[in-house]
């Protein structure tokens, strides 16, 4: 960065700092996720090609089957959270109104 070991301790010592490092952060994350996302189509078609190739061996295939299913399981358990998340903020809101009415 150009800078000195005891300036960036100093910076970030600082809130205002802290702040936009943190942000900067989430940003590179978010990028990166998005890459991520944007490669995944071809990841599953990967998956799909070796599981579906009898010239591959038996252990590539299983184990793409293996990631295929697990990789499924996970994402259904993901969406079933964020369901019942949705619920329960639902559920706090209409308390909330309750008690301010």
């Amino acid at each position: 960065m150009g800078i000195g070991t005891t300036t960036a301790f100093r910076w970030l010592q600082d809130p205002v700092f802290q702040t936009e490092y943190r942000e900067a952060r989430r940003m590179a994350v978010s990028q990166a996720t998005s890459q991520l996302q944007q490669a995944s189509t071809e990841a599953v078609q990967t998956l799909r090609t070796i599981m579906g190739d009898e010239s591959s061996p038996t252990a590539s295939r299983v184990s793409a089957a293996k990631t295929v299913l697990d990789m499924s399981l996970k994402a259904v358990e993901l969406e079933d959270l964020a369901q019942r998340i949705e619920q329960l903020e639902r559920n706090i809101q209409k308390e909330s109104d309750t008690l301010w009415r």
